[in-house]
């Protein structure tokens, strides 16, 4: 019994452990345009997380969402400045995912923010 129960267990937990898309992003392609430094960060760390990146629409494709990111500030000193990265499905326009960083010192690389804001898109 034990020689059984065993795999069984450490299959289901290998299982769990792995990293899935949110149910609203499954399905997608997620249009990067790798232009600056950022987004080639940006799309890195989407393959990472095994999301399919393209480079540009196709017509005739699959659903596909076009990713941008900018940063804000509200006006004054000492205001914290927030990364924030949304996901428009190409067809509709409509905000299929969307994820907000503040910038600081555990966010100061560029890949650093790509790999938060990608985990804040897909928890």
């Amino acid at each position: 019994m034990t020689r059984v129960v065993a795999p069984i267990c450490t299959f289901l937990l290998i299982g769990c452990a792995t990293h899935r898309l949110p149910a609203e992003l499954r399905g997608y392609a997620i249009v990067v345009e790798e232009r600056d430094p950022q987004s080639v960060e940006l799309a890195r760390a989407l393959r990472e997380r095994g999301v399919k990146v393209r480079a540009r629409v196709r017509g005739g494709s699959g659903r596909t969402a076009a990713l941008f990111y900018f940063t804000y500030s509200d006006p004054g000193p000492g205001q914290p400045t927030w990364f924030h990265v949304r996901l428009a499905d190409t067809r509709s326009g409509a905000i299929v995912s969307a994820a907000t960083v503040q910038l600081d010192s555990t966010t100061s690389t560029q890949r650093a923010r790509a790999v938060a804001a990608v985990r804040a898109l897909a928890p």
